[in-house]
């Protein structure tokens, strides 16, 4: 794992937890090339753990989550210096491959690059006053990170072409009620929550998690069919695994199942 400047990395083994925070406070969090690669290292470690089985991704404790992408960075590109980079690119196929599960607690602004990152995430947790919103429009470009192609999945086509063409924001109680975010808190209770959330995740098969979330999210990539198609052929595997032996004998047992690495 490369240094950490603008990401922090804290593990719990105890709960099977961990927090990723990203902590650029003097940019509000925006996002540099330097800061991507960080958190995309990290993501990369926390995955190749076996003592973590839950992740929570938050901001600062106080807001924001992420104010987008560092613009005055991005004013120095080219089209072709930016393709170059492929900064973008890593971030979204860093979320791609992350196979555990992993909660957003958002307090304060999670615009552009910001809102993109929530999206790709697993579960939103917002403060009340939480702000989304993908803003590009405003400065002459358009959202880069997945945010046309999962707001659109999310909220319908209308809904994000008004969203997405007006550069115009929503808040957390906003987006519950659309089912984009799972539940909103006071922000003083936004990371509290999460982490409680990821510790109660943290106690299933860690087997059992990658293979759920695998089949999950193979329902936003493909039709009807192929997916039910994956999804049996992951349930068939669960047979040959010590957790799923284990699960079914605490069940029997009328016991707490232990789960152990597989």
């Amino acid at each position: 794992m490369e240094a950490l400047q603008d990401v922090k990395l804290s593990l719990d083994d105890a709960t099977s937890i961990a927090i990723i925070r990203l902590d650029r406070p003097a940019k509000r969090n925006a996002f540099s090339q330097s800061m991507i690669s960080q958190l995309v290292s990290v993501l990369d470690h926390v995955d190749a753990l076996d003592s973590t089985r839950a992740v929570v991704l938050a901001g600062n404790p106080n807001g924001p989550f992420c104010a987008g992408m560092d613009i005055r960075e991005l004013s120095q590109l080219t089209t072709t210096e930016a393709t170059q980079r492929q900064f973008l690119k890593d971030l979204t196929d860093a979320f791609a491959r992350f196979s555990k599960p992993i909660i957003a607690a958002v307090i304060g602004a999670a615009l552009g690059g910001g809102f993109e990152l929530a999206l790709a995430t697993d579960i939103i947790y917002a403060a009340d006053d939480a702000v989304f919103g993908l803003p590009e429009v405003n400065i002459g470009t358009i959202p880069g990170a997945g945010g046309t192609q999962r707001l659109t999945k999310a909220l319908g086509k209308h809904k994000a072409m008004e969203l997405i063409l007006t550069g115009s924001s929503m808040t957390g109680q906003d987006l519950e009620r659309f089912g984009l975010v799972n539940r909103v808190f006071p922000r003083h209770d936004v990371e509290t929550e999460a982490v409680k959330l990821a510790q109660i995740i943290a106690t299933k098969s860690a087997a059992g998690l990658k293979l759920a979330k695998r089949a999950i999210l193979s329902a936003e990539n493909s039709h009807l069919e192929v997916g039910m198609s994956l999804e049996r052929s992951l349930y068939h595997a669960t047979f040959d695994l010590k957790d799923f032996r284990e699960g079914q004998a605490a069940f029997l047992e009328k016991r707490v199942p232990s789960f152990n690495v597989e």
